[in-house]
Formats: structure tokens, C-alpha cells, sequence
């Protein structure tokens, strides 16, 4: 008898760019609209359910779309956490891929 293997995945898929201008809005304490960004939030997890559903995916995730880091959206759960500066090390990978590394410095990333 032949038994298929369920599919599935961890982590981040990629975020649209409303996704990601509403997430750096919200994780920087700018004034943002909350009902936006959770309908906004609501869309695009629909979104990406329905193109893991599309794609054969046995288990389906939310893509982790409403999470800005899984380092730093603990914040906004629990109470103690603030924001502080703290400088990013660039990983020196990148430097094999300025055009990348370009790119994610424009985004924030």
C-alpha cells in the first residue's frame, strides 16, 4: 500500500509590501491604523493559506505575515519588552552579493 508523505513548512514566507509597511509602522510605535492593519493582515493570510492549499500543502501556516521577527513580536505580546537601539551586524555573506545586500539595506532589512 502506498502512503504519501504530508508536506508542509516553518518560518516566514515572503510579505507583500502593505504587509511590510504596516508591520515597520506598527513595531516602530508610528500612528497607524490598527482596523487597517488588521484587515489588511486578515487578506493576505487568506491570501497565502489559499496558495499553499493551491500548491498541494498538507498543513497550512499563516506565513508568519502578521510578525514582524520572530525575535521581536514577543513585545507585543508581553509586558517589559521596549524598543532600543542596537546596531545590526551585516552578515559578511552578503558581501558576495552587493546587489542583495543593497536591496536589503533599502528595506530595512
Amino acid at each position: 500500500m502506498h502512503q504519501r508523505i504530508l508536506t508542509t513548512h516553518v518560518g516566514s514566507l515572503p510579505r507583500p509590501e502593505r504587509v511590510v509597511t504596516q508591520l515597520f509602522a506598527q513595531d516602530s510605535g508610528l500612528n497607524y491604523d490598527a482596523a487597517e492593519f488588521d484587515r489588511i493582515m486578515a487578506a493576505e493570510v487568506a491570501d497565502v493559506v489559499a496558495r499553499q492549499a493551491g500548491s498541494h500543502v498538507d498543513v497550512v501556516s499563516d506565513g508568519e505575515m502578521s510578525k514582524i521577527s520572530y525575535a521581536t513580536y514577543l513585545r507585543h505580546r508581553l509586558t517589559g519588552f521596549e524598543l532600543g537601539e542596537m546596531p545590526r551586524a551585516v552578515p559578511k555573506d552578503l558581501d558576495d552579493f552587493p546587489d542583495f545586500k543593497e536591496r536589503l539595506a533599502k528595506l530595512g532589512a
